[in-house]
């Protein structure tokens, strides 16, 4: 969004608290946007730490269970910024430095509230930002009416399939949704007024004080919602469509491989949930799919190298550690794209028109699974049904032929 803005001719400053290692290595196109980076003074301990990983969400029966998960997420998720923000809002040079730069508005997510509350602190107006296709209980903010009986939540089929049962299902999951928002916003808040030593407005006050609420929807793509004017849905605003019709050349290993056959199934499921922290059981379920479509190439987004699983794979099964992911789904020689179904996967797959296996694993990754599913181009499938390997076989087999 900032090369977007910036690209308008507007003044951009990028502001980053480096809760966690951030890579921005090729992501600010335009020469005139100014960053400015804060490092925490634990940052050489953040440097050495691994990436957080959830390897737990994969199978483990308490990680998944959606009560226990209201309970679990709010401080498992916002423990990371806990340090650094406690920080920012202690530094009173950074802040002067930030209010004599003048700014008109702060732009914040509203998922991890720091750049809300900067905005508060700094005393500017600010526009809230939702990264994913809404923030279930945006109805207390900006009165946009219940989703329940338009959305289905995990586990719920839509009307009219939809009976008894999944609408109560909607009902419970819905609660523990606007739960585990509320929870993790309470969890911030709670950190920024020890931080500074007295109260804080709630953040839903802050945020309904801003005349738009962005949120990375698309309507084309969404389920049909009520909502109000106030939620701007600019889902594939990021997306550059000249370069989908003309994306970079892929790398030489890569255009071997998909010479090697006619079709190539591309496998990964992002970046937070890695591949190999895979349960044993779903790899193995993986294989025998492998091996029942030996006509077929698979590219899987591997993060380790592992000698003793290569050794356990077929001859057209190829780990990679890095995918150059656009230019894979623009490809024609791809013909399906096996994803968690995150935000940026599922806008990819969208716009790039690619028949996709989506395997939710959390989040809003089961909504935009269902949503891309519902359009007719994608498959939504179980995650604890990777281990059936005739089950997936038949499901990756059908996207891969069926000319539909």
């Amino acid at each position: 969004m900032a090369n977007i803005i910036a690209d308008h001719g507007h003044n951009v400053t990028l502001f980053c608290p480096h809760h966690i290692v951030h890579d921005t290595t090729g992501l600010i196109k335009n020469k005139n946007i100014k960053v400015i980076d804060y490092y925490p003074d634990h940052y050489d301990e953040v440097v050495k730490t691994e990436a957080e990983t959830f390897p737990m969400l994969w199978d483990d029966p308490l990680a998944n269970h959606p009560i226990l998960q209201a309970f679990m997420f709010p401080k498992m998720i916002s423990t990371a910024i806990e340090k650094t923000a406690t920080q920012l809002f202690r530094d009173q040079k950074i802040l002067d430095k930030l209010k004599d730069m003048k700014f008109d508005v702060v732009l914040a997510e509203t998922f991890e509230l720091t750049g809300v509350y900067l905005a508060y602190f700094l005393e500017l107006p600010c526009i809230p930002i939702m990264p994913a296709v809404r923030l279930m209980n945006t109805k207390d903010v900006f009165g946009q009416p219940s989703l329940l009986g338009y959305v289905q939540q995990y586990g719920s089929k839509m009307a009219p399939e939809a009976g008894f049962f999944d609408r109560l299902n909607d009902v419970f999951r819905n609660f523990l949704a606007n739960t585990i928002v509320d929870s993790t916003s309470q969890y911030q808040n709670d950190v920024f007024e020890k931080a500074v030593g007295h109260s804080l407005p709630n953040w839903k006050d802050l945020v309904k004080e801003s005349p738009i609420y962005i949120a990375n929807s698309n309507p084309y793509l969404d389920f049909a919602v009520p909502t109000t004017a106030t939620i701007v849905q600019v889902g594939g605003i990021t997306m550059d469509l000249k370069k989908l019709k003309r994306p970079s050349p892929l790398p030489d290993d890569y255009e071997k491989i998909l010479r090697e056959r006619e079709s190539t199934v591309l496998i990964s499921f992002g970046s937070v949930i890695r591949s190999f922290q895979m349960p044993e059981n779903f790899k193995e379920g993986i294989i025998k799919m492998f091996n029942s479509l030996p006509e077929v190439t698979f590219i899987w987004k591997y993060e380790k190298d592992d000698v003793e699983f290569r050794t356990r794979l077929p001859k057209n099964v190829h780990l990679k550690k890095w995918i150059p992911q656009p230019s894979l789904l623009a490809d024609e020689r791809v013909k399906v794209f096996v994803t968690h179904g995150g935000l940026g996967s599922t806008t990819e797959v969208a716009y790039s028109g690619k028949p996709a296996l989506m395997v939710p694993i959390f989040a809003d990754q089961p909504h935009n699974a269902d949503m891309l599913a519902r359009h007719g181009g994608a498959i939504s499938y179980d995650k604890f049904e990777l281990e059936d390997g005739e089950k997936l076989t038949k499901a990756v087999r059908e996207l891969v032929y069926n000319e539909k």
